[in-house]
C-alpha cells in the first residue's frame, strides 16, 4: 500500500503518516497548500476504497465514514496486522524462526533459501529490515557440512559486508551442482515424497 500511495503522489503518504487536518475556514478560503493537502488526503481515502472494493462488506464498512486518512489507515493497519502488541509479538517469533532456521544435509538450497526468505519477507512486512550483511552471515552459519569448503572460499575471499545476497545464492547454487549426486538424488527423492504427502 505505501508503494502504491506513493506511485499516486509522495504527498498521498505523507498525509497518511503524518495526519491531515481540515481547516476550520470555508472550503473557498483555502490557500493553495490546504486544497494540495485536501486533495492528498481524498486520493488516499480512494485507493483505500478501491482497494477494499474487492474484499467484504464488513472490511469496507470499517473504514467507509471516516474522513481522514490517517484514521482510516490505523484502523486498516489495526484489523490486517494487530494493535504493537500483536505485532511485536509476530516480530519476534519471526525472529526466533530466523535464528533457529538451519539448511538440513538432504535439503536443497533454494528449499532452504525460500523458508529463510518468507520469514524474511514476513519481519519486512512488520516493519523490519534486515541488512544484507545479517542476511549473508546468517546463510552462511545455516548451510550444512558439505557446504563447508565454500564457506571457507566465500569467507577468506569476500567482504561479507560488500557481498550482495544474490551473488551469494548464485555462487551457492552453482555449488551445489558441483557436489555428488548421491546428496541432490537423495534431496531429490525426500522432495519428491513430501510432495505426494501434501497431495
Amino acid at each position: 500500500m505505501h508503494a502504491f500511495l506513493c506511485f499516486i503522489d509522495e504527498s498521498v503518504w505523507d498525509v497518511v503518516e503524518i495526519g491531515w487536518t481540515r481547516p476550520e475556514v470555508a472550503k473557498s478560503a483555502w490557500d493553495k497548500t490546504a486544497l494540495v493537502a485536501a486533495n492528498a488526503n481524498s486520493k488516499a481515502l480512494n485507493a483505500f476504497f478501491f482497494f477494499l472494493y474487492g474484499v467484504s462488506l464488513d472490511e469496507f464498512q470499517r473504514i467507509s465514514h471516516i474522513t481522514i486518512s490517517k484514521e482510516a489507515w490505523q484502523i486498516l493497519e489495526t484489523t490486517y496486522e494487530g494493535t504493537k502488541t500483536v505485532k511485536d509479538t509476530k516480530l519476534q517469533m519471526l525472529t526466533t524462526c530466523f535464528e533457529e532456521l538451519k539448511m538440513s544435509e538432504d535439503e536443497l538450497f533454494d528449499s532452504f533459501y525460500g523458508k529463510l526468505n518468507e520469514v524474511m519477507i514476513g519481519k519486512f512486512n512488520l516493519g523490519e529490515k534486515k541488512e544484507d550483511s545479517k542476511v549473508v552471515r546468517k546463510i552462511l552459519r545455516s548451510l550444512p557440512e558439505s557446504f563447508c569448503a565454500k564457506v571457507t572460499s566465500i569467507e577468506e575471499s569476500k567482504d561479507l559486508d560488500e557481498i550482495k545476497i544474490q551473488e551469494l545464492i548464485g555462487s551457492l547454487q552453482t555449488y551445489e551442482l558441483s557436489l555428488p549426486s548421491q546428496r541432490k538424488s537423495k534431496s531429490l527423492a525426500l522432495k519428491k515424497i513430501n510432495e505426494r504427502v501434501e497431495a
